[in-house]
């Protein structure tokens, strides 16, 4: 049998909880409060102080008769798949970061047959290098490496060369 609860020990319970709605933060004017029992009345809950909290009137009403240890099971669910979204943005950023490491292997495989000996490289020649090898492919890219390296050029131009060989080569394939 539900026994009222006093002003008295409303108020207290309010001053307690600084006037704030203990589910969501809301205050006067903007709500009006009611105490909650935290273990519901139904469930055998009592008025005594540990019991309460302040609550504003959508809180309270939206929770009910229902005991604060009880989860949803829409929030269960929530759960589930934000851990399932959080274990796949992981997979996919292992992933992606395989492919910027093996693209960047790639890039500087082919630099060293035009930097040969070099530990650095001209930011443009590698920024370059690696659009072509993500728009072509390694193998395709190699090839126009290849074919720069024995053309006829001068040595400091063969790097020019091979991009106007993968350029031809986007260009056929209808990539320009």
């Amino acid at each position: 049998m539900r026994k009222a609860i006093g002003k008295r020990l409303r108020f207290n319970i309010f001053k307690r909880d600084g006037f704030t709605c203990q589910y969501c933060g809301a205050h006067p004017p903007g709500v009006i409060l009611h105490v909650d029992h935290i273990t519901p009345v139904v469930e055998g809950g009592t008025n005594d102080a540990d019991n309460l909290v302040t609550s504003c009137a959508p809180c309270n009403l939206g929770k009910g008769g229902v005991s604060l240890s009880v989860v949803p099971q829409s929030l269960t669910d929530k759960a589930k798949e934000v851990k399932e979204r959080e274990e796949q943005i992981k997979g996919y950023e292992a992933v992606m970061a395989a492919k910027r490491a093996r693209i960047d292997g790639d890039v500087w495989w082919l630099m060293r047959l035009f930097y040969p000996g070099q530990d650095s490289v001209p930011r443009d020649s590698f920024m370059s290098t690696k659009r072509f090898i993500e728009r072509l492919g390694f193998d395709e890219s190699l090839e126009a490496a290849e074919i720069a390296l024995v053309a006829p050029t001068a040595n400091n131009q063969k790097f020019r060369y091979f991009c106007g060989v993968c350029w031809n080569k986007i260009r056929a394939q209808g990539g320009v």
